[in-house]
């Protein structure tokens, strides 16, 4: 039989070019399949709740990047939030507390920087990222994304109808937020440790603090620990500080200095904790400051348990006084 040579060329020609043609279809398949992957997406899950009320949900959520994005505006509405999108800096700015959230385009050398994406006409900011950095916390079930405040839950129910001494107790360590710069705080060059917190008598829902040469008001305000007035109640620390001064003198008197917000009213009794010293070596004294401003020292954990009387073991024990009951409860269900 001849030999076609012509046609046997093509044919070897064509199943050398066949494992590259395999590849080249196999690399369109996967760069196809990657774009898909990174492309917007609409998700199912468009159940989201913040602070107990659903998202507008007109505009679907969507995931991109693997991250679940939500549409800026109804997302700022529900978090109280106001917002300022920059199209010519490419940055967004959102405000909540006295220290704004930026959000800036996706660079591959920060990957811990808040993004956002455009989609269209809609601007979306991820949902985890920046409602944790506004306080939130997110709760995810089968069917819905929850979205809340710090006080919720149990801990809604504890502070606001619960037993005085837990509640107290529950507040003082939860963080706190401000809608006013935070005034810069001085500390001594020491080892020196100190705590001050002060609650009118029968409440749990407010206390005043001292943390170095500065006073704070704390407020719970819509599920939130807020710091609503701050004051200087102190000169500056230096190499020189000791503890021998009262961090609440200036402060009762009305002369903090640079205060900011407005300055509380004194219509009951404040119960005091504070706490001085060196790690084991510290001692914390317990009292209440009366209407008129006068200051009545109830017990120390200094003193000998034998010339303590049962009150004073008492209040050291609870952070309570024992005639103290509940007078805030009814104003914070309201």
């Amino acid at each position: 039989m001849k030999l076609d040579r012509t046609g046997f060329q093509r044919l070897f020609v064509a199943l050398l070019m066949l494992p590259l043609l395999l590849t080249t279809i196999h690399q369109g398949d996967a760069e196809a399949a990657k774009q898909e992957s990174t492309a917007p997406q609409a998700t199912q899950l468009t159940d989201i709740v913040i602070a107990g009320q659903p998202l507008n949900n007109k505009i679907k959520p969507l995931l991109i990047d693997g991250k679940l994005m939500v549409p800026l505006k109804p997302y700022a509405e529900a978090v109280g939030a106001s917002y300022h999108w920059d199209a010519k800096q490419k940055q967004i700015t959102l405000q909540k507390w006295a220290e704004p959230l930026i959000l800036k385009e996706q660079l591959r050398k920060n990957q811990q920087q808040l993004t956002f994406k455009v989609v269209g006409k809609d601007v979306y900011v991820p949902l985890r990222d920046v409602s944790l950095e506004l306080g939130y916390t997110l709760e995810k079930t089968n069917t819905q994304i929850q979205i809340e405040p710090p006080i919720h839950g149990k801990l809604k129910e504890q502070l606001y109808e619960g037993d005085l001494v837990a509640a107290r107790e529950a507040l003082i360590h939860l963080e706190t937020r401000s809608v006013h710069p935070y005034i810069e705080v001085h500390r001594p060059n020491t080892e020196l440790l100190s705590s001050v917190y002060m609650f009118p008598q029968g409440e749990a829902l407010r206390y005043f603090t001292v943390d170095g040469d500065v006073l704070s008001l704390v407020e719970v305000k819509d599920d939130f620990p807020m710091v609503t007035y701050q004051g200087y109640v102190g000169a500056p620390f230096d190499n020189t500080f000791t503890m021998e001064y009262d961090p609440t003198e200036l402060f009762l008197a009305n002369k903090a200095k640079d205060q900011w917000g407005t300055y509380p009213k004194f219509n009951k009794p404040l119960i005091y904790k504070y706490t001085t010293g060196w790690g084991d070596s510290s001692t914390t004294f317990y009292g209440r400051v009366t209407i008129d401003k006068k200051e009545e020292l109830l017990g120390m954990t200094g003193d000998p348990v034998t010339v303590l009387s049962a009150n004073a073991k008492k209040i050291m024990k609870t952070f309570k006084l024992p005639w103290e009951s509940r007078t805030d409860t009814q104003q914070a269900m309201e």
